[in-house]
């Protein structure tokens, strides 16, 4: 079936071609067969009504968010041809995805929002964290792909009293597809082939009845990345050796009701990543000037992501919802440096099991309050060479409650509190918060909100020697921002939000050490704006520029404070251009610029900025066989994303999607 929406840029729904295009006549096509919709435009709901359940810990829309979000949908995800989860984020406002790596396929992600660092936002795969608290505490999300998932939620700014440890710069919610009863057998496979020996494969088959339903899938992607590089600056110039790159995902979901009011869902996302480490190029001096990688460097990754969930309407009515669910996370971690400068034989495992338990109960047409308690327990290990360097059990416990208001039609406040007892930090953690949210007119709204976050060193933090520091204090935030929605005629929407963050004892990775070590006091602070508006019946457009400015207030050095924090404080430029008509053709032009960056703290090395110009096509043969291809970094920029690590060069890829039912 034809979709009513195509998308537009990843990243403000600019896509929000799920707008609409009132057609008064049918447009000619070369696909003559084409059942074609009459569309009614509305860029503004079209990005305003995105549902969205990280803002609220339950279902909401964008419109209703305090906090300001972002959301990238199925359709836009499949328009424009992503292949990972950190891929998707790249044009959102406000994050850097490229990782310290590179930026070829299975190089390690980095979720850089607002400043902060990937080990301050907190990754969640529908509602539940999934952070590797016993290695370094992040989520690599380069090893997801996009094939089972329904859409993707980015909500910047401190999330500490919904969701707890490691969100204080933003929250991410991967939420996989949803399944439906009553849903005819459907079989989707997909294939892809590109530059640098790039090939995708993917099947996946769904089936409802009035009672249950099941969805099946599996995708794998593989590159050789062998691309060449001329990094003018410093003067080196090669093809990238050793980066080659193998990912599989599994998934299983079942969905079955109990009756007519309980409903049981179990999830099980298998992931695994399998690649050379190819390590950094002479740059000649300082960070990158040496390579300390065997040419036989690699690394091997699988995790089991596991959930049970059961979501129960209590009592006669529709405004009392208990949710429970349980999960089981199996991490495992292998690297390998036989016969380089520094050999290593390492393998790191974690154990995770856990629980939420939420009650959201509507206990008067205005006021809403949602209240649970969270546990997770995690045992994690590391061996080098065989020999035991820590095997650690960490337990994470809490109790939260979020109460929103709508004191008038207009006017809705939100309160929250979070108490977290955690084995890794002295006592307990609280984390208040509140929100306001004003619609001033029909065209503007306002919204402010406070939080108070937390992160708890990691497991690899604390014990993963020798680069550890088992002195670490837990890092503390306050964050606030404050921003407005405005709708400029019934054709564009624009967001402008001022955000400030100030984090105690931040943990910042030393390079001089090579260990982590609290930063006495960080200041985030800066400007998001992002404007999407619809050019013509068939053309969308979007631009956003976030401005970053970090500082480091208080240091044990003081020699750096007053500078720059290492690697926060680059601004980013996004724009776009689309066209999509009714029959699925869709083109896309987009541009991602990232201004420089400094990599220490010193604030004496820094990387220059670099842009990229991506082409994203779609054309559907019928209603069930699409054409879709991509060519990324069109111009062949030369670039590095970490000293001594080049970003990959211009990329081409083409593919087919089908659908069978």
């Amino acid at each position: 079936m034809i979709t009513k929406s195509l998308s537009l840029a990843a990243l403000l729904l600019v896509t929000s071609a799920s707008a609409a295009i009132a057609q008064e006549e049918t447009p000619t096509s070369p696909v003559e067969d084409f059942e074609i919709y009459e569309f009614e435009f509305n860029i503004i709901d079209d990005i305003l009504n995105q549902p969205v359940y990280a803002p609220f810990r339950q279902e909401g829309t964008v419109k209703e968010s305090s906090r300001p979000a972002y959301v990238i949908d199925r359709e836009q995800i499949e328009a424009q041809g992503y292949r990972t989860v950190n891929e998707a984020l790249q044009y959102f406002p406000g994050i850097f995805t490229d990782g310290t790596a590179g930026t070829q396929l299975g190089a390690q992600s980095g979720q850089f929002i607002r400043g902060g660092r990937s080990t301050q936002s907190l990754i969640l795969l529908d509602g539940r964290p999934i952070n590797e608290l016993g290695f370094f505490g992040e989520f690599d999300l380069s090893k997801i792909s996009v094939g089972s998932l329904e859409r993707i939620e980015f909500i910047p700014g401190g999330g500490s009293t919904l969701f707890g440890s490691s969100a204080i710069a933003g929250v991410i919610n991967i939420v996989t597809s949803q399944l439906n009863l009553d849903e005819p057998a459907t079989v989707n496979v997909g294939a892809e082939i590109g530059s640098f020996g790039y090939n995708r494969q993917s099947i996946s088959v769904s089936n409802g009845s009035e009672k249950i339903a099941v969805r099946l899938g599996y995708e794998r992607t593989a590159a050789e990345n062998d691309f060449g590089y001329d990094l003018e600056n410093i003067g080196v110039s090669g093809t990238r050796d050793n980066a080659d790159a193998a990912l599989q995902n599994l998934d299983l979901q079942v969905l079955g009701m109990v009756g007519d009011r309980h409903e049981v869902t179990f999830k099980g996302l298998y992931l695994s990543k399998d690649l050379g480490v190819p390590g950094g190029v002479p740059t000649g001096s300082g960070v990158g000037s040496f390579n300390s990688l065997s040419p036989n460097a690699s690394q091997y990754t699988n995790d089991m992501l596991l959930s049970l969930g059961v979501k129960s309407r209590l009592g006669n009515s529709d405004n009392s919802e208990l949710n429970t669910k349980i999960f089981a996370d199996f991490n495992n971690y292998y690297f390998k440096n036989p016969d380089g400068f520094f050999p290593v034989d390492d393998e790191v495992k974690s154990r995770s099991l856990g629980a939420q338990i939420q009650h959201n109960w509507q206990f008067t047409a205005n006021q809403n309050i949602a209240y649970g308690f969270d546990y997770r327990h995690i045992q994690t290990s590391n061996e080098s060479f065989g020999l035991e360097n820590y095997d650690e059990q960490i337990n994470q416990g809490s109790i939260f409650a979020r109460y929103a208001l709508d004191v008038t039609p207009k006017l809705q406040a939100n309160l929250g509190i979070r108490q977290d007892f955690n084995s890794l930090a002295d006592g307990s953690f609280t984390s208040p918060s509140a929100g306001v949210l004003w619609q001033v007119t029909d065209s503007t709204s306002l919204r402010a909100n406070y939080a108070r976050n937390f992160r708890v060193p990691s497991g690899g933090d604390l014990f993963f020697a020798p680069f550890n520091n088992p002195n670490l204090k837990p890092e503390v935030g306050n964050s606030f921002d404050i921003g407005v929605d405005q709708k400029i005629g019934d054709r564009a929407l624009f967001r402008l939000t001022y955000f400030n963050n100030v984090v105690d004892d931040a943990i910042n990775f030393d390079l001089n050490t090579f260990t982590p070590q609290n930063v006495g006091k960080v200041r985030f602070q800066g400007l998001e704006a992002a404007l999407n508006v619809q050019i013509s019946k068939s053309f969308y457009g979007f631009v956003n520029y976030t401005i970053n400015d970090t500082k480091i207030l208080k240091d044990a050095d003081p020699t750096v404070e007053g500078n720059e924090l290492s690697f926060s404080g680059a601004d980013s430029f996004n724009i776009g251009v689309a066209y999509e008509n009714p029959q699925g053709i869709y083109v896309g032009l987009f541009v991602r610029n990232l201004g420089d960056r400094l990599v220490n703290n010193s604030n004496t090395q820094s990387l220059s900025s670099y842009t990229n110009v991506d082409l994203r096509a779609r054309y559907p043969i019928n209603e069930n066989v699409a054409l879709t291809a991509s060519w990324e970094n069109i111009f062949d920029e030369n670039f590095e994303v970490f000293p001594g690590f080049p970003g990959e060069g211009s990329r081409f890829q083409i593919g087919v999607n089908a659908k069978l039912q």
